[in-house]
């Protein structure tokens, strides 16, 4: 089986962007909105070369709240691809609904997590949910995954209320992080084999 790495996007991936019709920083809505967040790419291929399995799991209702258009959203998201070079995520998984329509796919559902689980041989005991909210961490949780909360600025807000079992200034530190307890682990096992 796999183990993955299941990301949320905004906030972990690129930066919010501050709207003023809704006094927040919430997703990109346009491609030149799009800016990837510190560190992201060479976080991305450092955790693909240590074989993990990338998915990103988002929320993404700006469409059906009017507030964009779906070419505009499928502008956004080719235009992050284009910022990251190719970047070796093998799926992303958006839910496109609000949280009054009452789907089965919106975060803090682990819906998207468990799908993605069975179609790729994904061990989710092995795998971590890294978001900067609360509803990532629900998630992750739900799915049985182990969670890292991202500690990006523009979302406190939206925090606090959920545990994570790791908690990391952004997703290079959690890759680092990560990397190291993995280089541990390695180190004490080999000790142990020593003695």
């Amino acid at each position: 089986m796999n183990k993955a790495l299941f990301l949320d996007r905004d906030g972990v991936i690129d930066e919010l962007v501050f709207h003023a019709d809704t006094g927040g920083y919430e997703a990109p809505r346009t491609a030149d909105e799009m800016r990837v967040r510190p560190g992201v790419e060479e976080a991305l291929r450092e955790a693909a070369r240590a074989g993990w399995t990338i998915v990103v799991v988002s929320n993404q209702p700006d469409v059906a709240k009017g507030r964009t258009t779906r070419e505009d959203l499928a502008a956004a998201h080719q235009r992050l691809l284009d910022l990251l070079h190719d970047p070796p995520i093998l799926d992303f998984r958006y839910c496109f609904h609000r949280a009054e329509d009452g789907c089965t796919c919106r975060k803090p559902s682990p819906q998207a997590v468990l799908e993605a689980a069975a179609r790729y041989d994904i061990d989710l005991a092995q795998s971590w949910f890294v978001g900067d909210v609360d509803t990532d961490i629900a998630c992750g949780r739900a799915a049985g995954t182990r969670t890292a909360l991202l500690e990006y600025e523009h979302s406190s807000d939206k925090r606090g209320k959920q545990h994570a079992d790791l908690v990391c200034r952004d997703l290079a530190h959690f890759v680092r992080t990560v990397a190291a307890a993995k280089s541990n682990d390695g180190a004490q096992s080999e000790d142990r084999r020593l003695r």
